[in-house]
C-alpha cells in the first residue's frame, strides 16, 4: 500500500494580517498532481486541516475542492483527522456525503463506538489493502477523567495513560479485523495530532497542554502498527529512534520562524518497495530534488519512507542588521519570484522612531513586501519603552501560560487553572459565540 502523510496544512492561516491562501491553493494543487503521478492508494492528513474552529468561507471551498478532485486522481481512500485547531464539528459535519467518494473524515472522537474510526482501505477490486486506525487530537476530556485534587503530575500521567489505552483499544479491533479478512499480513497504519516527548514545538505550534502536560512517548504507541503518521509538529522528524512514527512537518512556513524548515510531504510503501514511481510534478517554483526511498525498520515489519519537498509558492525572508545593512538585503531578493514577504530585525544604534513607516519606506522601490518590523537592538526596550507583544503573533495558550509564570502557585493550584483554562478554551472554540 502506497501512502502520503501529509499535515498542519491550516487553510485560512494569515500571516500579519497577509492571507495564504495564494500559497494554500498553489499547494493543494501541487499535490493532487503527485497523488496521481506516484499512484498514491492512501491520503493521511494528520490534523490541522484548518487554522480556526471558524474558518473562512475560502479555506473551506479550498478543503472541499481538493477533497472532490482527490477522487479523480486514482486515489482509493482519503483519511482526515481533526487536530486542536480543528472544530470536530466542523469537520465531521459533511462526513456521510464524504464518505460516497471515499473519504474518512474523524474530527473527535466517540468512546462508545472505536470501531468508526478503523478503516479499510481496499483496490479498485475490493481486496483490502491495509487497515487505518484514525485517531485524532484527543482532548484532555476524551482519555482522561480529573480527580478533585489531582497535582499536575498526575493528570500529565492520565493523559498519557489514557491516550495510549485509545491506541492499543483501536488497534486490537485491526487486529481482529484483520483475522476477520483471513490477512494477517495487512499492515495497520495510525493516525495522531500530538506532542511526543522529546521534541521541542517552537513558533506557530501551539502547546497542546499549558506546559506541555500528557507529551506522549513513543513506546505508548501499539507495537503492531507499521507506521505511525502525526501531525502537530510544524518540522519534519522522527519520534526518537522510532523511525516509522513520524512528523511530516507543515506544507508552508506559518511564521518567519520556520523559513529553515523542509516543508515536505512523506510517501510511505509499508510493501517496502524502495523505488519511486514518476516522481514529483513539474513546477515552476523552487524546490530541491526527492530525497531516495528510506527503508525504516519497525516492530511490525519494515516500510519505504520518501521526502517529497513542497515548493516554495511565496519566499518569506527575515532581514536583520542596521540600515544600510537592511537596505543590502532588500537589494538582494528583489529579483525574487513571487515577490518575497519581509521580517525585518532591526539593530542598528540609531534610534528610528515609527520603525514599521520608514521599514516601508525604504522597502518602496523593490517588488517586496515588508509584512512587519522591530527594533531588537540590545536594551533599546528597556530605555525607550516597556517591551509589548504582538497579539497576532502569540496564541491564547502562549498568553495564559506567560500569566502563569508570573504567579507562585502551589503545584495543585497550578494544575487546578491549567485545567479550568483548558475547559473554557475549548469551550469557546468548540461552541462558537454565543
Amino acid at each position: 500500500m502506497k501512502i502520503l502523510h501529509t499535515s498542519d496544512w491550516h487553510l485560512g492561516h494569515q500571516l500579519y494580517d497577509q492571507r495564504r491562501d495564494g500559497e494554500h491553493r498553489a499547494f493543494l494543487d501541487w499535490l493532487l498532481q503527485l497523488i496521481a503521478a506516484e499512484r498514491i492508494d492512501l491520503v493521511l492528513v494528520a490534523g490541522d486541516v484548518f487554522d480556526t474552529g471558524f474558518p473562512p468561507t475560502y479555506a473551506l471551498e479550498l478543503y472541499y475542492s481538493f477533497l472532490a478532485r482527490c477522487a479523480g486522481s486514482g486515489c482509493r481512500q482519503v483519511v482526515v483527522v481533526g487536530g486542536n485547531h480543528d472544530s470536530p464539528a466542523t469537520l465531521a459535519a459533511p462526513r456521510e456525503v464524504l464518505q460516497a467518494i471515499r473519504v474518512t473524515v474523524v474530527g473527535g472522537v466517540d468512546p462508545d463506538h472505536p470501531e468508526a474510526d478503523l478503516v479499510t482501505v481496499t483496490d479498485a477490486a475490493g481486496a483490502p489493502l491495509g487497515l487505518v486506525a484514525a485517531v485524532p487530537y484527543l482532548r484532555d476530556r476524551d482519555v482522561h477523567f480529573p480527580q478533585f485534587g489531582e497535582g499536575a503530575e498526575a493528570r500529565s500521567q492520565g493523559i498519557i495513560d489514557g491516550t495510549a489505552a485509545w491506541y492499543r483499544r483501536l488497534t486490537d479491533l485491526a487486529l481482529a479485523r484483520r483475522a476477520e479478512l483471513g490477512r494477517p499480513d495487512l499492515p495497520i497504519i495510525a493516525t495522531g495530532h500530538l506532542f511526543a516527548q522529546g521534541l521541542s514545538a517552537i513558533g506557530s505550534e501551539r502547546t497542546l497542554y499549558v506546559g506541555n502536560l500528557g507529551a506522549f512517548p513513543a513506546t505508548g504507541f501499539p507495537a503492531e502498527l507499521a507506521y505511525v503518521a502525526l501531525g502537530h509538529l510544524h518540522r519534519p522528524q522522527a519520534v526518537s529512534r522510532y523511525e516509522h512514527i513520524r512528523y511530516c512537518g507543515a506544507p508552508i512556513p506559518l511564521s518567519f520562524d520556520e523559513i529553515g524548515y523542509r516543508q515536505q510531504v512523506l510517501i510511505v510503501d509499508t510493501s517496502g518497495e524502495t523505488t519511486s514511481s514518476a516522481g514529483a510534478p513539474a513546477s515552476d517554483t523552487t524546490a530541491t530534488a526527492a530525497a531516495e526511498p528510506t527503508l525504516v525498520p519497525g516492530p511490525a515489519g519494515s516500510c519505504a519512507v520518501r521526502a517529497v519537498p513542497v515548493p516554495v509558492f511565496r519566499p518569506l525572508v527575515r532581514l536583520s542588521g542596521d540600515l544600510p545593512a537592511i537596505r543590502q538585503g532588500l537589494e538582494a531578493i528583489a529579483a525574487t519570484e513571487p515577490p518575497a514577504w519581509v521580517e525585518i530585525m532591526y539593530n542598528g544604534a540609531e534610534l528610528i522612531p515609527n520603525l514599521s513607516t520608514r521599514m516601508q519606506d525604504l522597502a518602496e522601490p523593490f517588488p517586496v513586501r515588508v509584512l512587519h518590523a522591530r527594533d531588537i537592538f540590545p536594551g533599546r526596550t528597556v530605555t525607550v519603552e516597556a517591551p509589548t507583544i504582538d497579539l497576532r503573533t502569540v496564541t491564547p495558550h502562549e498568553v495564559f501560560a506567560h500569566r502563569l509564570r508570573r504567579l507562585d502557585l502551589t503545584p495543585e493550584d497550578r494544575a487546578m487553572l491549567i485545567e479550568a483554562f483548558e475547559t473554557i478554551y475549548l469551550q469557546v472554540v468548540q461552541g462558537g459565540p454565543s
